[in-house]
């Protein structure tokens, strides 16, 4: 099978592929060595075409126009309930297409605030998310349409995108660590080594940040007080899930980087997060070990680190609910 390499951006000829070529050549050359390993997943995840728009909006736009669905009349920041400020833009994507999915990365990445050895991961990561999402459970979705959720299939599909985070970020550096010592023969660089260190910081700052758990503290007491527990979902889950990713995100680096994360593993270890979570971090270096995609025992432990966030998942008579404090 073969897979399109498209680099439409216009990129600086100081830009150095692994075969020479300079500029957009360059890119070319890097993408290659991905498209080669992903036609060696294709039993498990079929790539049709790897893109580098001039404008990565625009091509998002062309691609996927659907893909951001109108704003709900009863989202919470229209409401006035508490809300959390929205993490950055993505510099990837990956489009389903009928040939195949479309991986496509932002020009910047090819800008001076990276380079290769940040690069290959990136797009490793990018490729292993895809078979992540092939081969980790996630239940079916109700009818179009349905308004009921069920608790599990919430918890199911949370632990299941936790895990994958964590899995593809462990794989992406196993694989560049063996393009860098066995292809390239070059020791990691020291601008992929300090962006590392900046994103675990990042993930160590947001995991343990008193604004996280005052945000928490208020969807709570607005719960109690109104009992609208619509609005509160639709709150809280999403911050309890960006708290999640994060720590997932610091997990993979402690464990792959265990003596570069030395200094920042202390401080997690220190903050006060709910003891499940030393529970969910075993749980997913266990499975990252063995291979396994049985996700459902991660059910409980995320349960767990949730209620220890203040979210307590339950079932209602019309579907998906939450405890309120007392309950």
């Amino acid at each position: 099978m073969r897979i399109s390499v498209d680099v439409e951006a216009t990129l600086p000829e100081s830009l150095r592929g692994p075969e020479g070529g300079t500029g957009p050549q360059a890119a070319r050359e890097e993408l290659g060595v991905i498209a080669g390993a992903a036609r060696g997943l294709s039993d498990v995840v079929r790539i049709a075409r790897i893109l580098v728009p001039a404008d990565f909006g625009a091509a998002l736009d062309e691609l996927a126009p659907d893909r951001h669905a109108p704003r709900s009349r009863t989202d919470p920041s229209a409401s006035g309930a508490p809300t959390a400020p929205k993490p950055p833009k993505a510099m990837t994507a990956a489009i389903p297409a009928p040939q195949g999915w479309v991986l496509v990365f932002h020009p910047g990445i090819y800008g001076p605030e990276h380079d290769a050895h940040m690069r290959y991961a990136l797009y490793w990561r990018e490729l292993t998310r895809l078979v992540n999402k092939g081969r980790l459970p996630v239940p079916l979705r109700a009818a179009t349409g349905a308004s009921r959720q069920d608790s599990h299939a919430v918890l199911l599909t949370a632990v299941s995108r936790l895990f994958g985070e964590y899995d593809a970020a462990r794989k992406a550096w196993d694989f560049r660590d063996g393009l860098l010592r066995k292809v390239l023969r070059q020791e990691l660089s020291e601008r992929a080594r300090t962006a590392l260190l900046h994103a675990f910081a990042a993930d160590l700052g947001h995991v343990t940040s008193a604004d996280a758990r005052t945000w928490l503290r208020m969807l709570a007491d607005d719960h109690a007080r109104t009992g609208d527990t619509v609005t509160y979902l639709r709150a809280v889950r999403p911050l309890v899930m960006r708290l999640s990713l994060a720590l997932s995100h610091a997990w993979a680096t402690l464990d792959h980087f265990p003596d570069l994360a030395a200094p920042g593993a202390e401080l997690l270890h220190r903050a006060e997060l709910p003891a499940a979570a030393r529970d969910l971090h075993t749980f997913f270096r266990n499975r990252h070990v063995a291979g396994s995609p049985d996700m459902e025992p991660g059910t409980e432990l995320l349960a767990a680190l949730w209620a220890g966030f203040g979210l307590r998942l339950a079932d209602g008579p019309d579907g998906l609910t939450a405890l309120r404090p007392g309950d």
